[in-house]
């Protein structure tokens, strides 16, 4: 029953963003996905007072980090709030994007680390997680390339694709985030459902080709080739070259797929004879430079922070500085910046040093994991994520449980049996 709910929310959540159902309850602030994210965070409350479950000990320090983080985003939202320090703060909308941001993440990250019972389970879920994401972009190539036209992915000006998040740096990031993972968890199976999970990594590919989007093309290469580093002792020669050759037919295939459907965008977003730097960088620079001068003014604020939701209601108009780690600064300073990170390279660290306890078997869908969560927190400097967080850090819940699984058994577990 948990492992459906886990499921269902996942889907629930998906569907309400790509199909605009409008899954909202009567209460501003909640929806459908809320609730079912309730019902699971107090099912797993009751199992812990009762005894059924423990504390996992080995992901305390990241649930540690998550809950200092929340505290102190409240605590500057409180500030705000009763001395009044920003003009046109708007409490209630601060209060919800704190509660949907940042809390319903920890739930999130929660719910889908403790949600499974065993390895088997847990293994499942991912593989799940996954192929819902797989459906879901292959949805969004049938209504790109009109097979037929579904009329759910909105279209832009510039033909960029937006994808089912709407917001085509956001969704680029989250594809270079599933990329890695996919084309591992195929890796990791047999048969139909191998081959399911391959043809998923080149649909996103493919789509990933259709955003145009710089941020994401530079994280997806710079946090590869990084992760390739830190797993090094994992991956030998022959897998590298077979990768690098399936590389370069996917770039081959991609680059059809653009010149297909909009060679236009990418070669103004690559035209960069005589441009300034803000043009370059799609006026983010200037942004950067905004937040910063601001932040002088006051240099308190740059260990403080202007307080939580803050950018928004100061820059109305630009809503984010299309940098998650700037975003993180402004209104958290470098108390919540620092948290932030802490739990990322925390993460980081805990996946590879995981590899050693593992199967073989089950080594490339960690390293796919460990690829996209470097490429993510790369293409971080250039967009500001919102809705994809969900998403994410279900999927990092329920990897680092499958993690926590095979060092509970203290050895590789044994060869995994075809699953199609």
């Amino acid at each position: 029953m948990r492992q459906f709910l886990l499921i269902a929310l996942f889907g629930v959540l998906l569907a309400d963003i790509m199909l605009h159902l409008g899954l909202g309850l009567p209460v501003r602030g909640l929806s459908l996905k809320n609730a079912l994210l309730y019902v699971l965070f107090v099912m797993l409350v009751l199992e812990f007072s009762v005894g059924r479950r423990d504390l996992l000990r080995e992901t305390w320090p990241v649930q540690g980090a998550w809950i200092l983080l929340a505290i102190y985003a409240t605590f500057t939202w409180l500030v705000v709030v009763l001395l009044g320090v920003h003009r046109g703060y708007d409490t209630l909308d601060s209060f919800i994007a704190l509660k949907s941001r940042l809390f319903d993440l920890i739930l999130f990250f929660m719910v889908y680390i403790y949600g499974s019972k065993d390895l088997q389970s847990t293994r499942n879920l991912l593989r799940w997680l996954i192929s819902i994401f797989v459906i879901v972009n292959v949805i969004t190539l049938v209504d790109v390339f009109n097979i037929p036209n579904l009329n759910i992915i909105a279209d832009r000006v510039d033909g960029r694709l937006t994808g089912p998040v709407n917001e085509v740096n956001q969704y680029g990031a989250i594809l270079i985030f599933i990329i890695p993972i996919t084309a591992g968890l195929a890796l990791s199976t047999r048969g139909l459902l191998r081959l399911f999970l391959g043809g998923g990594a080149l649909v996103a590919f493919v789509l990933l080709a259709l955003t145009v989007s710089r941020g994401s093309y530079l994280g997806l290469l710079v946090g590869s080739l990084f992760a390739l580093f830190l797993v090094r002792k994992h991956v030998n020669r022959v897998a590298v070259l077979k990768g690098a050759v399936t590389l370069f037919f996917l770039i081959v295939i991609a680059g059809a797929a653009i010149a297909y459907q909009n060679p236009e965008g990418f070669l103004d977003k690559f035209d960069i004879a005589g441009a300034t730097l803000d043009r370059i960088s799609s006026g983010r620079t200037y942004f950067w430079r905004q937040a910063l001068t601001l932040m002088s003014y006051w240099p308190l604020s740059f260990i403080t922070g202007y307080g939580w939701h803050a950018y928004a209601s100061i820059f109305i108009e630009q809503g984010d500085p299309h940098n998650t780690y700037m975003l993180y600064w402004f209104n958290l300073g470098l108390v919540g910046l620092t948290l932030y990170v802490f739990i990322a390279l925390w993460i980081l660290r805990f996946t590879v040093r995981g590899l050693a306890n593992i199967a073989d078997e089950a080594k490339p869908a960690i390293i796919g994991f460990i690829m996209g969560f470097c490429s993510l927190h790369v293409a971080l400097m250039f967009v500001g994520l919102f809705t994809p967080w969900l998403f994410i850090w279900a999927i990092t819940g329920a990897t680092l449980r499958m993690l926590v699984e095979y060092q509970h058994r203290g050895i590789s577990a044994p060869a995994e049996q075809s699953d199609a």
